[in-house]
């Protein structure tokens, strides 16, 4: 492996932003996983994990560690049963190219996830999800290495503490995920829970390649890097609120849309952010994008810190009329 100096890491991230990392390098396998913390380990420098960079807005001021990015790829196809095949993926891979693999295949459970970009370990610390599917639905299990210890070890589904875009891996920030096994359903199962997936229920001999198809047409539609525009995807989370709170949200604003989430209420606040006049808006290089009220972007020489002064007033606007508090989708390095 080869450890480098001073890279800028704008290039390695979907906003388009970011300053330079001290020390850097590309992880291959658990051998390389090691030596690169093994030298950090004996230089004193903080680590930060690295996928596709699709998920962060990385500090003007970059970062003054080493970077690992995990390039770890690679796939096995199992048959455990007449029903499931279990899927061993390397956490490197990026996870479209895994769905279009298995969409391939004839293989159901993640074709709703289409189009995401990012890798399949980064997918699983967020617990990606779209059209009514969460990655953390098909996966049995996830082997981590710890940085502290030099081990690996594995979780099974429930250990991971999945839960609304989070999982234990935001809490454990010395465990690299290297390895992901998911069990796809070899029949055919899917969610068509979304108006614009209704149509495909009476679509005789519906595959799953059908399903990535119709989304993958979809999401080209409201996706800002078709434009060549930086952007990390959905900037701010749904909040997720109690029913007393809805009910006073719903006198101000009877006509708010919202979903069910267990005994509590889902806003889709982009509905508020472009209902208050955010969504098209633009304050030099950065702005919302004008087809995605959740979407900020980047024209091409936004700073980190541009984009968090935006997010910062669209949260005091959105708290000053509403009473709801964002959190932030994307992580801040």
């Amino acid at each position: 492996m080869e450890i480098q100096k001073n890279i800028l890491l704008a290039p390695y991230t979907s906003f388009k932003i970011g300053g330079e990392a001290r020390f850097f390098t590309v992880v291959k396998n658990i051998e390389d996983l090691r030596l690169g913390v093994n030298f950090a380990k004996q230089n004193s420098l903080p680590i930060f994990i690295l996928g596709k960079g699709s998920n962060i807005l990385i500090s003007d001021n970059g970062f003054s560690g080493l970077v690992l990015k995990i390039e770890i790829d690679y796939l096995e196809t199992k048959l455990p049963s007449e029903d499931f095949v279990e899927i061993v993926v390397g956490a490197g891979m990026i996870l479209d190219e895994l769905i279009e693999k298995m969409t391939k295949k004839k293989l159901w459970g993640i074709e709703n996830l289409s189009y995401i970009p990012g890798t399949v370990g980064a997918s699983a610390v967020q617990n990606a999800g779209a059209f009514g599917v969460e990655v953390k639905d098909t996966i049995l299990w996830i082997e981590v290495f710890d940085i502290n210890t030099g081990k690996t070890q594995k979780l099974n589904n429930k250990e991971c503490y999945f839960a609304y875009r989070n999982s234990i891996f935001k809490e454990e920030p010395n465990w690299v995920i290297i390895k992901i096994v998911f069990r796809l359903k070899i029949k055919k199962e899917s969610n068509y829970s979304y108006n614009n997936l209704e149509n495909l229920k009476n679509k005789k001999d519906l595959t799953s390649q059908d399903v990535r198809d119709k989304i993958i047409e979809i999401r080209k539609k409201i996706t800002p890097r078709i434009e060549g525009l930086g952007s990390a995807g959905s900037f701010f989370k749904n909040p997720i609120i109690s029913k007393k709170e809805f009910k006073e949200l719903k006198e101000k604003f009877p006509e708010s849309p919202s979903f069910m989430e267990g005994e509590r209420i889902k806003i889709p606040i982009a509905w508020f952010i472009d209902k208050f006049g955010w969504k098209g808006y633009f304050d030099g290089e950065v702005g919302i994008y004008d087809k995605h009220a959740l979407m900020l972007v980047n024209k091409g020489k936004g700073t980190c810190d541009e984009v968090k002064n935006l997010a910062q007033k669209i949260s005091d606007d959105i708290y000053k009329k509403t009473g709801l508090k964002l959190e932030t989708e994307v992580v801040f390095v």
